[in-house]
């Protein structure tokens, strides 16, 4: 029996939520949500021992008072949502204070300590009083007047709603939109650090680069299948599969060639031209021939042009560049006589191993196609000279500067754990005290100091390995990286404008080359082409063995045919494995999971072969073709015809679904950009590489 007159500390109990004078009429959306939460949230976590310092003046009666803090899911809306409430509650005669409400059942006590998981409510209740005859029978141990518990004030706010967190000391304040403050709170039991780390583990906040303990706030009702997607991959499993050793396994490879191409795919030149021309009208594979163009993701097609393309020609890899090759476009003072023939050779068959580190200097811009011997030496010289200076100044950071200087020490800190997990499994970075990994750690440390507004982010170590591996001079592999770094210096970017880019034209040709593995993707919502992320982020570096790598950038370093060829690179391989896709049902989850399982099984030459054939059947179509979407003529380089861009009002009917990919409703652009952050951190955030 409860004494009367006399508070108590009571945890979980209903809390009314405040109304604000309200009217359904004038809720706003968050308002509208808030309600319907009240149907249920999902906890992920409680802390109880919870100070509210700081709020708005409704809540100016609860100020410094204790209470639960509580951050978990709303099961309608599937939004996260922080709630604060009070532990106390007063507990007085129902005859001293207004009629409404009462307590119709008893209530035990719980500990601090079970209030650390999250446990279903008790069986406190609040019921009017116009109903409490109805449960006379239950409340017979209150025959004395009954009382009441005063309704409390609840603080909730779903995080999409908020800036950002900003950890202070044991304090944590949450910001809104216009950077003002919502609340503060006060952990007086524990620290705050044990909610940041869970909410990064759901990937609900972001630690911002430009702000001390601020942390970035996203959430975003459809992000929980791109999050579950990457947490089936078993990472681990991923990441220590052994990779092929080339120069052991090389003889194998060659006496296993028919292993390398998978039953019921081979390539598509050996299929006759008539055969091929005959399916463009068949209902099975032609569709991937007839390309339409999508309106958007959520709606019906409006409008759909089609083109018949061409049958793929027949693509074969040439001789690589050799020795005497090289010395023949060689002219007498040393300089590159026809730098644009060694492209094309290199585009077709690849360079000889015993050359490729020399050439890999004009590739990447280190040594100049123009330059005559003597030039070459001098820049080299002026090259090295600068490399050590650079590097001097990261090496000449007392310890009391680096503590003082947070964003070298987190990019420090960030290099030294990559470089101890970066292609352990070659012979050139195996063993502990290996020498090469000093040198892997010292240029990239380096670069944070030539470019320290990218400074690192994970997977640079990937595209430095294998250059480093070829290269060996610390000074020249430094300037070699930063030439492929040109290259791929959006993949980078904070603000992710080039990944968002990539994936878009990557969606738009494969809508244009394969029209039915398109559709299948967009019929199980997988035509944001997210499971390629990994691909174009490293260029393909985990999907291939350190030897077919090599050859694979090398090609793509030339820039020849387009400055996209590596989209048909992604094209060629989702284009071999339609079939699996199609065939298996594949979900988006399942398509993620099979794409990286493709790592080490790919065939180099055949991707090759066939992302040459694709583009060559593409680029038929565009000068062939009128009225063809200019966003393919962007992809492969070609200037914008002028005719589609003219006043002719039958050209801009003909062409206004085409118009359409890039009209997006602000709320649907914001959750494209959630979508794109959240596979972004994700494959940061566990190296997924």
């Amino acid at each position: 029996l409860i004494p009367r007159r006399k508070i108590y500390q009571l945890c979980h109990l209903p809390y009314t939520q405040l109304e604000n004078n309200k009217s359904s009429k004038s809720m706003n959306t968050s308002d509208r949500n808030i309600m319907e939460c009240e149907n249920g949230i999902e906890e992920k976590f409680i802390q109880n021992g919870v100070l509210l310092t700081k709020a708005n003046a409704n809540y100016i009666s609860v100020l410094n008072a204790e209470g639960i803090l509580t951050f978990g899911k709303c099961t309608q809306t599937n939004l996260h949502i922080f709630e604060w409430k009070p532990e106390t509650c007063d507990v007085t005669d129902s005859e001293s204070l207004e009629s409404g409400w009462s307590l119709v059942d008893t209530i035990s006590k719980q500990s601090p300590s079970s209030l650390q998981t999250v446990q279903p409510m008790t069986s406190a209740v609040l019921i009017s009083t116009t109903t409490a005859a109805a449960a006379s029978e239950r409340v017979a141990c209150y025959e004395p007047a009954p009382l009441l518990i005063k309704p409390k004030l609840l603080l909730r706010v779903f995080l999409r709603d908020l800036k950002g967190l900003e950890a202070y000391k044991d304090e944590l304040r949450f910001y809104n939109h216009d950077h003002t403050i919502h609340s503060v709170y006060l952990f007086r039991q524990s620290s705050s650090s044990v909610l940041l780390q869970l909410l990064e583990r759901f990937r609900c906040i972001r630690k911002s680069t430009n702000r001390k303990n601020f942390y970035k706030c996203f959430d975003d009702p459809d992000q929980d299948k791109l999050q579950k997607s990457f947490s089936e991959l078993n990472i681990a499993d991923i990441r220590a599969r052994p990779r092929p050793r080339p120069y052991l396994d090389m003889l194998s490879k060659l006496a296993n060639v028919q292993q390398m191409l998978p039953m019921n795919r081979g390539p598509l030149n050996i299929v006759p031209g008539e055969l091929r021309f005959s399916t463009l009208t068949s209902n099975e594979y032609p569709q991937s021939n007839q390309p339409s163009i999508i309106t958007d993701d959520k709606e019906q097609i409006d409008s759909i042009v089609k083109w018949k393309l061409i049958p793929r020609p027949q693509v074969h890899r040439g001789l690589p560049l050799d020795a005497g090759t090289w010395e023949d476009v060689k002219s007498p003072n040393g300089s590159i006589s026809d730098p644009e023939r060694v492209k094309e050779i290199i585009f077709h068959g690849g360079i000889k191993q015993d050359i490729r580190a020399e050439v890999w200097k004009y590739l990447l811009e280190l040594d100049v196609w123009e330059h005559n011997l003597q030039q070459r030496e001098e820049r080299r010289a002026q090259k090295t000279q600068e490399y050590f200076q650079m590097k001097f100044q990261w090496l000449s950071i007392t310890p009391t500067q680096e503590h003082n200087f947070t964003g070298y020490r987190e990019r420090k800190c960030q290099i030294e754990k990559d470089v101890k997990r970066t292609d352990r499994t070659y012979d050139f970075f195996a063993g502990d005290d290996n020498p090469n990994l000093a040198k892997l750690q010292d240029i990239l440390m380096t670069y944070v100091m030539y470019n320290f507004d990218l400074g690192y982010v994970q997977g640079m170590s990937d595209l430095l390995a294998p250059i480093l591996s070829l290269v060996q001079n610390e000074a020249e592999s430094f300037w070699c990286f930063v030439g492929f770094m040109q290259k791929v210096f959006a993949n980078f970017d904070i603000d992710q404008k080039g990944m968002k880019q990539q994936l878009e034209n990557l969606r738009v040709l494969l809508s244009f080359v394969n029209e039915r593995l398109f559709n299948y993707m967009r019929e199980n919502q997988s035509e944001n082409m997210y499971f390629c992320f990994r691909w174009l982020l490293v260029w393909f570096k985990r999907e291939f063995s350190n030897a077919d790598i090599m050859q694979l950038w090398e090609v793509l370093w030339t820039g020849l045919p387009c400055p996209n060829f590596h989209l048909f690179v992604c094209v060629s391989i989702l284009d071999q494995e339609m079939d699996v896709f199609i065939d298996g049902q594949f979900s988006f989850t399942e398509i993620l999971k099979h794409v990286n399982e493709l790592s080490g099984n790919l065939n180099v030459i055949a991707v090759l072969e066939q992302a040459e054939s694709i583009y060559l059947q593409v680029k038929h179509a565009l000068d062939t073709i009128r009225n063809t979407p200019d966003e393919l003529r962007k992809i492969i380089g070609d200037l914008v015809s002028p005719a589609n861009n003219g006043n002719d009002s039958s050209d801009d009917d003909e062409n206004s679904c085409i118009s359409i990919l890039n009209e997006r409703s602000p709320e649907e652009k914001e959750m494209l950009q959630r979508k794109l952050d959240e596979a972004c951190d994700l494959s940061l955030s566990y190296m997924f590489f």
